[in-house]
């Protein structure tokens, strides 16, 4: 009788450690699974309003650049501030353009830039141009991250100063070279725009120099989206004239000369116009290959809205292109942590109400997660950005207040 009462205790005790022990376990679970909440916070610039910004990631240390109204001089400012914790801290901004370069109004879309590599940091932004209503492109590079800068010369020469230059964007690779994309239209064509390429090393010293047309024909005002791979190949996204859709274009020689270019999402799309779309774009290495993720946005009627485009190098056909967001879906961006884990951000509402969206895949863009939104109700987000940091991802926009002016919201996943 004693045996067999002993068999049932220590059976009872086993099934109460059992029950105890998966109890444990479904509380971990539920930790482990439950759903990340957006943080945000409000960055201090010196700033009343915001007109542009752009952020750049390497690593750990975050470089971000904004333009907008100086709280103290009232007066057209160019700011930089870093973060060397992923932007848990910021350093105090930096006013770029002082003694330097006038800073020409931008909006939104027409985002001023920045790149960094070893300690050096180059700035990008429109100036006032050789008539009232044109930009002509500025630049400055600090060596002391970003506490100096000099001016250094422009990619474009006084020749078309009267030519409006701007929608571009910047990129860094390790060796010290920048690269540089923008549109102009020195052929004066009036409905298109020239997409153009250039290139800074700062260890020769040298200027400027490999400067490319890498597209006649390009639609007027749709921001160009650069990325480098590991390999140092450089990859532009840019938005065609005829048809209206995005487009790839790669160079294998460090901008020396271009491939072809591809399309990133075949839509036949044929508008007269400006969309004011442009597009995020990143890329991976998998198995020695180079795979490039694109977040596009497409204006055809029954297919409008922010897409997902995923193709090879040196491939002209799209593995993936998947529909991220509903018709009113626009300004998306796009980044990589790892081969697997990638976040796109875009915009979605009307007029009356829009949002920050973001969904992530972590099957390399093979399948997409539901939409998470980062805003709170009833506020007004404009352009979000998207990059992938050591900590994880980081969100930026700028937000309309009620008297008009714009703040700069930085937000992250918790």
């Amino acid at each position: 009788m004693l045996k067999i009462e002993s068999f049932f205790s220590q059976k009872k005790h086993t099934l109460i450690s059992f029950i105890c022990i998966a109890f444990l376990v479904f509380l971990s679970s539920c930790a482990l699974f439950k759903p990340k909440t957006p943080a945000q916070q409000n960055i201090k610039l010196g700033l009343k309003t915001v007109y542009t910004l752009d952020i750049y990631s390497e690593n750990k240390t975050l470089h971000a650049l904004f333009s907008g109204i100086d709280s103290q001089s009232n007066e057209r400012a160019l700011k930089y501030i870093s973060s060397l914790d992923s932007g848990k801290n910021w350093i105090e901004p930096v006013t770029i353009n002082q003694n330097l370069a006038s800073v020409k109004k931008s909006k939104r879309g027409n985002d001023f830039q920045l790149a960094a590599t070893d300690n050096k940091i180059m700035a990008v932004w429109q100036t006032k141009g050789a008539e009232p209503w044109t930009g002509k492109i500025a630049a400055a590079l600090s060596k002391d991250f970003g506490k100096t800068w000099q001016q250094i010369a422009s990619p474009v020469s006084d020749k078309y100063a009267h030519i409006d230059q701007g929608y571009f964007d910047l990129a860094a690779d390790p060796q010290g070279n920048f690269h540089l994309v923008w549109l102009d239209d020195r052929e004066e064509v009036g409905n298109t725009q020239g997409l153009r390429y250039a290139h800074f090393n700062t260890k020769k010293n040298n200027g400027w120099n490999r400067h490319k047309d890498l597209e006649l024909t390009a639609c007027t005002c749709c921001w160009a989206s650069i990325s480098i791979d590991s390999n140092n190949n450089i990859h532009v996204l840019y938005r065609d004239d005829s048809p209206r859709d995005m487009r790839l274009i790669s160079s294998l020689d460090h901008g020396k000369s271009w491939q072809q270019s591809k399309t990133a999402g075949a839509f036949g799309w044929d508008f007269i116009g400006c969309p004011h779309q442009g597009g995020g774009l990143t890329n991976t290495q998998i198995d020695n290959k180079t795979i490039l993720h694109s977040v596009i946005w497409n204006g055809k009627n029954n297919q409008q809205g922010i897409y997902y485009s995923q193709s090879e190098l040196n491939k002209d056909k799209i593995a993936t292109l998947l529909p991220m967001g509903d018709k009113n879906s626009a300004s998306g961006d796009i980044a990589a942590l790892d081969n697997d884990h990638i976040r796109i951000i875009y915009t979605s509402g009307d007029f009356e109400s829009t949002s920050v969206i973001t969904r992530s895949s972590t099957d390399g863009g093979q399948s997409w997660s539901n939409e998470l939104q980062l805003t709170h109700e009833g506020a007004q987000p404009s352009h979000p950005r998207i990059i992938a940091t050591a900590d994880g991802f980081r969100f930026f926009w700028t937000e309309w207040q009620e008297n008009g002016d714009a703040l700069a919201i930085i937000s992250k996943l918790e």
